[in-house]
């Protein structure tokens, strides 16, 4: 993977991460066989796009006043999970003086349209670990990560197939978003894979 020079972050891309075909054949296994929900903020809006949560038993946790308790996994989602696993590198967790993890959990996201986005927010909470992976399938949608100042500090249109690693202090310094874009019309799909850890 190509590790992305940003201060203060620790990023790593990789364009063709899966092929065309594996791409398409995962976007529509999961289309499918996921369990989509729209849910509500803590404000009763719903969220701007379809939400499907799964992982081990214990890789429950709390984000934005939501519960998120992990269904059991999927085919798909396990052979993903072992393919993002094995090409995250080792200095994203040997760089934080860490062992291996692996992941244990994965948010799936379905954006039915360029009107469906989620917020610039930071995955900062401490349960759910300093590495995140992040694959895209389906229609390419821009991604976006800013200083705590709002400088624009990393944009990529994300293509189909495409896997970035969140790693290092990237989520304590940034925040990213996947903003609005009213003229796509297809759908994506965005699995981010992390490490659910509570403290004791």
């Amino acid at each position: 993977m190509q590790a992305i020079a940003i201060q203060g972050a620790e990023i790593y891309y990789q364009e063709d991460f899966l092929s065309a075909e594996d791409a398409a054949k995962f976007f529509d296994a999961l289309v499918a066989g996921c369990a989509w929900e729209r849910r509500r903020t803590s404000f009763g809006y719903p969220v701007p796009r379809d939400e499907a949560y799964y992982g081990d038993p214990e890789a429950s946790y709390r984000y934005s006043k939501r519960e998120y308790k992990p269904l059991p996994w999927i085919p798909a989602l396990l052979e993903l999970r072992t393919r993002v696993d094995e090409a995250t590198p080792d200095s994203a967790y040997n760089n934080l003086g860490l062992p291996r993890l692996g992941y244990n959990a994965v948010l799936c996201n379905l954006y039915r349209d360029g009107n469906d986005s989620v917020g610039l927010h930071a995955d900062a909470e401490p349960e759910m670990g300093p590495v995140i992976g992040s694959l895209s399938l389906g229609a390419e949608r821009l991604f976006r990560l800013k200083r705590k100042d709002g400088s624009l500090a990393f944009s990529q249109a994300l293509p189909s197939g495409s896997l970035l690693i969140m790693a290092g202090k990237t989520q304590k310094n940034f925040k990213h978003e996947v903003p609005k874009e009213p003229r796509i019309q297809a759908p994506r799909i965005n699995l981010t894979f992390r490490n659910i850890h509570h403290p004791r």
